[in-house]
């Protein structure tokens, strides 16, 4: 089987986010991830019952700005990460120039069936779902602190 002869098998796009949500600050990392996780889709194949189990091997970023990033995974948040705002992550991109950018994920699944009494099977391919794109505005700002003392909190915000 190829993933051609999956049309009534469908995959769904992964859901995707960043942060800080939707926009970003020219020169820091904005981060980004997507929680793609395995899936089954129920049909017929031949006229008999089938499954096909989707599973994420490859995440692929187009920041809307002429970058790109492969990645073997989806990354995460920085809460998740355990990192401050705006600190640097597998999945994170940095704009250069002010703009309004549309960000477009598309995850790489492979896929297996199983149908009858068979056991799972590899399906011979690749199949691509790109994400819905969303909208990143990058502006450039100032950062003024008030009431902290980076020497003394260097992971504070603006520091």
């Amino acid at each position: 089987m190829r993933v051609s002869d999956l049309q009534n098998f469908p995959a769904y796009a992964a859901p995707a986010g960043m942060e800080p949500g939707g926009w970003a600050i020219v020169g820091l990392a904005a981060n980004f991830w997507a929680t793609a996780s395995a899936q089954i889709s129920e049909g017929l194949l031949l006229g008999e019952s089938a499954q096909v189990m989707f599973t994420p091997i490859g995440y692929r970023w187009n920041y809307g700005d002429g970058s790109t990033l492969a990645s073997a995974d989806g990354g995460a948040s920085w809460k998740d990460l355990g990192f401050a705002e705006f600190s640097a992550t597998d999945t994170s991109h940095v704009y250069t120039a002010k703009g309004t950018f549309s960000v477009v994920l598309t995850v790489d699944y492979r896929a297996d069936y199983t149908f009858g009494d068979q056991g799972w099977r590899p399906v011979e391919g690749i199949v691509t779902v790109p994400s819905t794109p969303f909208t990143v505005v990058a502006a450039r700002e100032s950062t003024v602190l008030v009431a902290e003392d980076c020497r003394a909190n260097p992971r504070g915000p603006g520091c």
